[in-house]
C-alpha cells in the first residue's frame, strides 16, 4: 500500500514540475520557445523510452537459443522409483518475451479433456525453467494402466537444457481439483527437436 502511495506522490510531482517548467518558459520566452522545448521535451522522452526498452530488450535477448517451436518426446516416471511409463508426443513454442504454449498428445487424457497449456519460461543461469498450466475440462475414471483425472487444473514445472536444436527437461507434473486441492503428482521428461525450416 505505501508503495502505491509513494507513486502517486511521485506522479503528482512529476506533473507539477512540467506544469511549473512550462509556465516558465511561456513567461519568459513566448509560445515559440515553448513550443522548441516541448519538441525537445518530448525527444528526450521518446529516446529514453527506446534506449530503455532496447536495453531490455538485449537482457532479455541474452538467452534467445529456446525460443522456436519444438516437437518433444515425454516420458512421465514415478518421481520415487524412476520406473518410466510409456512416452508421448508433444509440442511446445517458446515466444520471445517469456510466454509459452504447448499441447500434448498424451494417450492417458480423453479426447477434448485437457486444454492447450499456457505458462512462462525465464532463463536461469545455463538453463531455463518453465511453468505451464492447462485445464482438465472433465472427469475420467481409472481405467488401468491410464490414471484418472478430476476436473480441475495441471501444472507442469520443468528445467530445461539446450543444445542448438536439441533440448532436455526434467521436473514435475501435478493435477489440481477445481478447489485448487492437489490430487496426484509425478515426473517427466523430455527429448526435443526444433522445428525448422
Amino acid at each position: 500500500m505505501q508503495r502505491k502511495w509513494d507513486l502517486r506522490n511521485q506522479f503528482t510531482n512529476n506533473n507539477e514540475r512540467i506544469t511549473m517548467i512550462i509556465s516558465k518558459i511561456l513567461n519568459q520566452h513566448g509560445a515559440a520557445r515553448l513550443l522548441s522545448a516541448l519538441i525537445l521535451i518530448g525527444g528526450m522522452l521518446f529516446l529514453g523510452t527506446g534506449l530503455t526498452g532496447q536495453a531490455r530488450s538485449e537482457q532479455a535477448g541474452t538467452k534467445k537459443d529456446l525460443v522456436g517451436t519444438w516437437r518433444m518426446t515425454v516420458t512421465p516416471y514415478d518421481c520415487a522409483t524412476g520406473a518410466e511409463r510409456p512416452p508421448f508426443q508433444s509440442m511446445i513454442s517458446f515466444a520471445d518475451g517469456g510466454t509459452l504454449t504447448e499441447t500434448t498428445s498424451s494417450p492417458a487424457f480423453q479426447p477434448g479433456q485437457r486444454s492447450p497449456g499456457h505458462g512462462i519460461w525465464i532463463a536461469e543461469n545455463q538453463s531455463y525453467n518453465f511453468v505451464s498450466e492447462a485445464y482438465i475440462l472433465f472427469t475420467t475414471e481409472p481405467n488401468p494402466p491410464v490414471p484418472g483425472f478430476q476436473r480441475g487444473l495441471q501444472r507442469i514445472i520443468q528445467t530445461v537444457e539446450v543444445n542448438g536444436n536439441k533440448l532436455t527437461t526434467d521436473g514435475s507434473v501435478d493435477f489440481f481439483d477445481v478447489e485448487g486441492n492437489l490430487v496426484s503428482s509425478g515426473c517427466a521428461k523430455a527429448v526435443g527437436e526444433r522445428m525448422v525450416e
